[in-house]
């Protein structure tokens, strides 16, 4: 039941047939009592991204990367990347660039502050890799920035007298331009599809970042979601480098054979890097690649729409997952792709094979219904024999409470679920939440204060009761879990218009003002040492101050009120969900 309006959930008759033939999986999903036994110690983070928030793109030597010529004209005119698609129009949402962002790699200490005040123990971060090395053009030998190492190494001490444990990510998209446009002069035409030469300059960079930051780093991450890398990136265009077969969206590319390539080079990277982590002693608590992907949903009970649910899961995470767990990449992929999916040399496998260390780090956001459907034109979204949808094929009902961002819906299920599905295919993995939140379409400051928050709140209160309900359900281990995002940001080709943040940017005078939702983090969340396991709901969303948040003040023009819990069979909510209409 949808709280909000008192309608019933979408096609519950459906759903429960679903339920009947796809038991486990929608057991999990749909299974939110809390029950008592295991204890897990759990970190609380918010996250960010360098490019997303640092802004001062030529400060301290940094040279642009993939994403200032995706972006910006001046910089993306006529190279292999460049701002504006063959058909005109420009890649980001209003023509927008990343050249202020929200001013972090100045304003920095204001970030500490903000984790500490609102009790966050841990940060996650990422490192510009083009602040860090320099290459001349048409040379792919690398030069040490000092004042960019400088930086960074400031920033991690900073949050490490804080108090503030760290995640860093070494690759969050934002490759070095000189090296795409390297790789553009040869055959293999993009940074990724080199694997003769690009991995090993992944390693040294790698090498580089883990050497010079190892004992102020917590957690590495090598990668951020491949599937990202690969599918908007090398597939529809609409991220940078911006490849894809469609000439009218992009200047080069090619969707059937690319993504494939790319995926097999994302782990080859990952996996260098993760090697060195090992020779360097491990240092911090662990090192892995971040895995995105939504949870589905079968559209009906036929045995064809549960195997498209499995097909739609190994092409989201299992095709960068498998080689590292089992040396070999997914059967359907395999059968799909065929002589299109690139295959492993025994060197190879003996790299990845294994390239894992028991942690399993992931982001999620949201949850569609997934249905059968037929094989279209050869390509990455073409082989995979479905169609998705966060609204019911049939009626049209939302999955769960839609956000303005045209793409997220509330179904806090979602997440617990999505674990269950990783546990069992790879276990004994522990989990590190490395994304998950809510964003909407930006509005007045009064709405991101009040309505659209409170939405926001909601969705937390959902997504972390349910993975806590879930975990104690499937004795799972979640290590830490971080909050996407810390701030409103640059959100990639949305550019300003969507806002993700706990935290309020005035983009014109770059005040922070904590919302709502942080304020219930601090109160409600962040003091937790352990996922709750005893059957308790997470307190509801309400009105805050700015009681012990020293930075800023919150509006409290708009009144919260507790929000929707959503599942997909209202009975079984009704039965068994800690997370009850109030």
């Amino acid at each position: 039941v949808d709280c909000a309006s008192r309608r019933p959930a979408p096609q519950a008759s459906e759903l429960r047939a679903a339920m009947a033939t796809s038991r486990r999986a929608l057991l999990l999903a749909l299974s939110t009592a809390l029950l008592p036994g295991r204890r897990a110690e759990i970190v609380w983070g918010a996250a960010s991204a360098s490019y997303q928030v640092e802004g001062f793109r030529e400060a301290d030597g940094r040279q642009p990367s993939i994403w200032d010529a995706f972006d910006t004209p001046a910089i993306g005119a006529s190279g292999p990347v460049r701002a504006t698609k063959p058909n005109g129009k420009r890649n980001i949402f209003g023509g927008e660039d990343a050249s202020e962002a929200v001013q972090d790699y100045k304003r920095y200490p204001e970030s500490v502050s903000l984790h500490k005040d609102l009790g966050f123990g841990a940060t996650r971060l990422s490192l510009s890799w083009s602040r860090l090395l320099s290459y001349s053009p048409g040379s792919l030998k690398a030069t040490r920035n000092e004042a960019g190492i400088q930086h960074y190494r400031t920033v991690l001490k900073a949050y490490k007298a804080a108090g503030i444990l760290t995640a860093v990510t070494l690759f969050h998209w934002d490759l070095p331009l000189t090296l795409e446009e390297y790789a553009a002069g040869l055959p293999c035409g993009t940074a990724w599809l080199c694997h003769d030469w690009f991995i090993d300059v992944f390693a040294e960079y790698a090498t580089l970042a883990i050497t010079e930051y190892g004992p102020l780093v917590d957690w590495w991450i090598t990668v951020n979601e491949p599937l990202t890398i690969v599918q908007n990136g090398h597939s529809l265009g609409n991220h940078a480098p911006g490849r894809c077969s469609d000439r009218l969206q992009c200047w080069a590319g090619n969707s059937s054979t690319e993504p494939y390539a790319v995926s097999k080079g994302l782990v080859l990277a990952h996996a260098r890097a993760f090697r060195i982590w090992e020779q360097r002693g491990r240092p911090g608590r662990g090192c892995g690649m971040t895995i995105n992907a939504d949870w589905g949903l079968p559209a009906s009970s036929s045995q064809e729409d549960a195997a498209a649910l499995t097909r739609f899961m190994e092409w989201q995470a299992a095709i960068f997952m498998d080689p590292l767990f089992f040396g070999s990449w997914p059967a359907s992929i395999v059968d799909a792709a065929q002589d299109r999916l690139p295959p492993w040399t025994q060197a190879e496998l003996e790299l990845v094979k294994g390239a894992h260390d028991g942690h399993f780090f992931m982001n999620h956001y949201t949850t569609l219904f997934v249905r059968a459907a037929p094989l279209g034109a050869p390509s990455w979204e073409g082989d995979q024999g479905l169609e998705v949808s966060g609204y019911d094929f049939s009626s049209g009902a939302p999955i769960g409470t839609p956000s303005s961002n045209g793409w997220l819906f509330n179904y806090g299920p979602g997440l617990g679920a999505l674990m269950a599905w990783y546990h069992e295919r790879y276990p004994g993995v522990s989990f590190v939440v490395t994304e998950n939140g809510w964003g909407n379409a930006s509005s007045t400051r009064e709405a991101e204060m009040g309505a659209d928050d409170l939405e926001r709140c909601n969705y937390y209160r959902d997504y972390i009761g349910n993975m806590s309900a879930t975990a104690a359900l499937r004795g799972m281990k979640v290590d830490a879990y971080f909050a996407w995002s810390l701030l409103d940001n640059y959100e990639w080709a949305d550019g300003f218009s969507v806002r993700f943040g706990l935290t309020y940017v005035d983009y014109a005078t770059q005040e922070r003002t904590p919302k709502g939702s942080a304020l219930w983090f601090q109160q409600h969340v962040t003091q937790l040492k352990d996922l709750p396991s005893d059957g308790s709901p997470l307190p509801p969303c309400e009105p805050h101050g700015a009681r012990d948040v020293t930075v800023i003040s919150v509006d409290r023009g708009r009144p919260m009120t507790p929000g929707p819990a959503l599942g997909a069979l209202d009975q079984a909510e009704s039965a068994v969900s800690p997370l009850r209409c109030s």
